[in-house]
C-alpha cells in the first residue's frame, strides 16, 4: 500500500522520498513523500500520528559517514525547528534519504520545569522559617535572608512565565529531580535550616558553626540588600535583553549586545552570582558559600560551553575581545 503523503501541498517536482527507520521497538518503520523544504517538526508530527505516541517523545537523527569502515559511525540529533535541507539533508545526488526515530521516554515541558525548580525554595524556606522555627525571634539579618530569597525566586517565576524563550520545548522526565535537586537540597533545605535557626541559643561543637547568622546592624543590611538590588535588576535587564533578540518568536541563534554583553557573552550569569556573593557574605553562613560555589561554578561551566559556540556558529562575526562570564578574567 502507497504510503500516505505527509505534506499535501508538495508539487511533484520537489518531492522526495524519506525513509524513517525505528530505533525503538513502539515505533514503526515508515516510507513517505515529502519536501525537502519541509520542517523536521512538521514531520515528526505526522509520524507520531501513525504511531499514535506524543510528538515530544520522537527525535529524527541523520547517521552520517554510515559507508566508512574506518569511522565510527556519527549520529547526528536532527533541529526540530529547521527543514530538511537546512539540517543538511542533501537531495541533490538522490531522491531518497534514510532517518532514524527514537522514543525519548516522556517528556516535561521546560517551562513547568524551572516553574517547578524554582518553587521548590520557596517553599521549603517558607515551611522552616514559619513551621519548624519561631519567626518571632529572628534577627533582621535572618529576616533579610528569608524576604530576598523569596523576591529572588518570585522574580525567577516571573521570568520564566514571561521572559524567557526556551530553545528546546521539552526534556525528559526523568531528569526533572536532577534538575530541581541544585535548588531544593542546596538551597531550599541546607539555607533554610541552617540560616532560620533561632539565634538566642547557645550552641555548642558543630552547631555553633552550622547554625552561626552574622548579627549585622541596619545600616550594613542596607548596604548588602542595596548591592543585591542592583545584581538582580542587571540579570532580569540582561533576561530582557535576550528574549528581545528573539521576539519575532524564532529559535535561530542570534549575537546579543549592549549593557554588559560588551564585556561577557554571559553576563546574566555574572550577575547571578555577584548577587549571591553578596547575599552569602551578608548571611555569613556555610550553607551559603556552598550553594554559592555550586551555583558559580555550574555557571561557569555553562558560560564556558556556550561561550564556545556561539564562537564556532558566528566565527569572525562573533566580538574577540568577550569573555565568557567574568568580565577581563574568564
Amino acid at each position: 500500500m502507497k504510503p500516505k503523503n505527509f505534506f499535501n501541498f508538495v508539487s511533484l517536482d520537489n518531492m522526495v522520498n524519506l525513509i524513517i527507520v525505528p530505533r525503538s521497538k513502539n515505533l514503526r518503520k515508515i516510507n513517505c513523500d515529502t519536501d525537502p523544504k519541509a520542517k523536521v517538526q512538521a514531520i515528526i508530527s505526522e509520524y507520531s500520528k501513525v504511531n499514535n505516541i506524543d510528538p515530544n517523545r520522537v527525535k529524527l537523527s541523520l547517521l552520517e559517514e554510515e559507508g566508512s569502515t574506518d569511522k565510527k559511525p556519527v549520529r547526528r540529533t536532527l533541529k526540530n525547528e529547521k527543514t530538511l535541507e537546512a539540517n543538511g539533508l542533501d537531495f541533490s545526488t538522490t531522491d531518497t534519504i534514510t532517518v532514524y526515530a527514537k522514543d525519548v521516554g516522556p517528556q516535561i515541558g521546560w517551562r513547568t520545569v524551572y516553574l517547578i525548580e524554582y518553587f521548590g525554595p520557596m517553599l521549603f524556606h517558607s515551611l522552616v522559617y514559619y513551621g519548624l522555627y519561631d519567626p518571632d525571634v529572628n534577627t533582621y539579618t535572618q529576616i533579610a535572608a528569608y524576604i530576598l530569597t523569596m523576591v529572588h525566586y518570585l522574580k525567577r517565576e516571573y521570568e520564566t512565565t514571561f521572559i524567557h524563550m526556551f530553545s528546546a520545548d521539552t526534556m525528559p522526565l526523568k531528569y526533572l529531580f536532577r534538575n530541581c535537586g541544585h535548588y531544593w537540597v542546596f538551597n531550599g533545605l541546607f539555607i533554610a535550616l541552617s540560616v532560620y535557626a533561632p539565634q538566642d541559643r547557645y550552641y555548642t561543637g558543630w552547631k555553633k558553626y552550622v547554625f552561626y547568622v552574622e548579627d549585622r546592624p541596619l545600616k550594613q543590611l542596607y548596604i548588602y540588600i542595596g548591592l543585591w538590588a542592583l545584581c538582580e535588576l542587571a540579570n532580569f535587564y540582561c533576561h530582557f535583553i535576550l528574549m528581545k533578540l528573539r521576539s519575532d518568536g524564532s529559535r535561530e541563534k542570534r549575537i546579543p549586545y549592549g549593557f554588559a554583553f560588551s564585556l561577557v557573552s554571559f553576563p546574566n550569569y555574572f550577575f547571578e552570582s555577584l548577587g549571591w556573593l553578596f547575599y552569602a557574605i551578608m548571611i555569613n553562613n556555610w550553607s551559603c558559600y556552598l550553594f554559592l560555589i555550586v551555583g558559580t561554578l555550574t555557571m561557569m561551566n555553562w558560560a564556558k560551553q556556550k561561550h564556545r559556540n556561539y564562537k564556532k556558529t558566528f566565527g569572525d562575526k562573533y566580538p574577540k575581545n568577550r569573555k565568557a562570564m567574568i568580565p577581563f578574567i574568564f
